[in-house]
């Protein structure tokens, strides 16, 4: 952080910077955010990096313009439209808008019209949030990319090309014949593709509730005297004598309290609405080596330091298995157990949609600490609190 070694030194609640008394000026260069996670992991004897999700995920949040641009994957219209096409697969205008607006059959309670109220960008106070805007919002910000189909009248097969390179003449991507896209274009409507991290299939799916994650905890669990840092996805190993496991945590999020308390960390694991089974095993689903992975990792941190909890976040409800499982986090002490699905991570804060749910759920916190979370969780799911 300073170039000369003996004039920073480490105070409570503060750095002390020494200056000699003709110094008219200094200067202190701040840690780096992934310096810091990889010394933390450090201490509790991990190596660790980003991985492919993690910078999926990072670059994501950057072509957004920051976590808090986000807001938009609350929308269940959003996240339908970028399950139902491919990196490949180009879309018209129209199915965009009946997907963001329209009924989803797998979750029927969505409604575009609970989101009329959402801010995802400037507009008049007097106004709704509409599917135009959105798609509008999502095309602006380089998620998808303007282009269109064109038949090649050589091989007779469809292609795909982009607005920037578009013109009157083309030549096709698939057999090399240039020819003449006049009429193609008069009749043709724009269509629109994935573009950016969203063309690449592999791990996008999972990088979509992590960010909503972190964009529903930046909200509610940010406050004007910390402010939290974080890191998605990274991959864990163990250093040489460490008995710990090779794993992958979808992101880590550190709160810093005022002395004596110690630096939160929330270890998360998010999971889609799941699917079909995948290598022997369903898709989207929290399992047993999940839960010891999450529970080992947490166990490393020094308990003098940090006090770990652990956020099960997933985008439908949980099964009991899943609940089951979760419950063995916490023990008689302890309770560090956090478990949000959509309910939590649309509204605006945790809990607007709970306590509709849950008689008296508010006398257990508000969701704004990691305390109130898992006092939440434990009442929710493991100490079954009568529904309203």
């Amino acid at each position: 952080m300073i170039f000369e070694y003996n004039k920073l030194r480490s105070e409570p609640e503060r750095i002390g910077l020494v200056i000699d008394a003709s110094d008219t000026g200094a200067s202190v260069s701040p840690l780096p955010v992934a310096d810091l996670i990889e010394r933390i992991f450090d201490l509790a004897g991990f190596s660790s990096k980003l991985s492919d999700g993690g910078l999926i995920a990072r670059q994501l949040i950057s072509q957004l313009g920051g976590i808090g641009q986000a807001r938009a994957f609350k929308i269940p219209g959003v996240r339908r439209l970028l399950k139902t096409f491919g990196p490949t697969e180009p879309f018209t205008r129209k199915s965009a808008l009946q997907l963001i607006g329209g009924k989803d059959p797998d979750n029927p309670d969505a409604n575009f019209k609970d989101y009329e109220n959402l801010y995802i960008e400037p507009r008049p106070s007097s106004t709704k949030l509409t599917p135009p805007a959105v798609f509008a919002f999502l095309v602006e910000k380089g998620l998808f990319r303007i282009g269109a189909e064109l038949k090649c009248p050589n091989c007779r097969l469809p292609s795909w090309t982009a607005l920037d390179v578009l013109k009157q003449r083309v030549i096709c991507d698939l057999c090399g014949c240039e020819f003449d896209a006049t009429r193609q274009l008069i009749n043709e409507d724009w269509q629109y593709r994935r573009s950016g991290v969203l063309g690449k299939e592999r791990n996008v799916q999972g990088a979509i509730p992590v960010i909503l994650t972190l964009q529903q905890f930046e909200v509610n669990l940010s406050g004007s005297f910390h402010h939290p840092l974080y890191s998605p996805s990274l991959n864990l190993v163990p250093k040489v004598g460490f008995d710990l496991p090779t794993c992958e945590i979808d992101f880590v999020w550190l709160i810093k309290r005022p002395y004596p308390d110690n630096t939160v960390a929330i270890i998360g694991e998010c999971k889609d609405r799941g699917g079909k089974r995948e290598k022997g095993r369903d898709s989207g689903t929290i399992d047993a080596k999940d839960i010891e992975n999450l529970k080992r990792v947490a166990d490393a941190l020094p308990r003098k330091r940090f006090d770990p909890f652990i956020l099960l976040a997933k985008l439908s409800p949980f099964t009991a298995d899943e609940i089951a499982l979760a419950k063995t986090l916490n023990d008689k002490y302890r309770q560090r157990a956090i478990l949000l699905t959509a309910r939590e991570l649309e509204p605006y804060h945790f809990f607007d949609r709970t306590r509709l749910e849950f008689k008296d759920i508010d006398k257990y916190g508000y969701g704004q600490s990691a305390e109130n979370l898992a006092r939440v969780t434990d009442a929710i799911y493991f100490k079954d609190v009568p529904p309203v």
